[in-house]
């Protein structure tokens, strides 16, 4: 059975990742995404972590490709749900980069 996390815990999640001082700005992208597109976030983010930990520290818009090719998951067959979860994902690495927010990644 999997997990289903709830819009709160994904958010604060997300907002944890982030540096506190924008917090508020972030809040306030991340209030206004579905559920499913902040599970897409979480994803996203939680793949770009474990790639760096892995020791293939890149660019987060270079694991896109990867992350959204249909043929690795069932999940993006349909090419207009994949076109708006890379529009929301872009969005928000966008919204990050605007802000200066850094993701904590330890390399082991």
């Amino acid at each position: 059975m999997a997990a289903v996390a709830s819009r709160s815990s994904l958010v604060g999640a997300l907002l944890r990742a982030g540096k506190p001082s924008y917090r508020h700005a972030v809040y306030d992208f991340l209030r206004g995404l579905s559920r499913d597109e902040l599970e897409c976030l979480g994803e996203f983010q939680g793949a770009w972590v474990l790639e760096c930990q892995l020791g293939n520290p890149q660019s987060p818009y270079r694991l896109m490709a990867d992350f959204f090719d249909p043929a690795c998951s069932e999940r993006w067959r349909n090419p207009d749900e994949r076109a708006h979860k890379m529009f929301v994902l872009l969005t928000y690495l966008d919204f990050q980069t605007s802000l200066s927010i850094q993701i904590p990644v330890k390399l082991a």
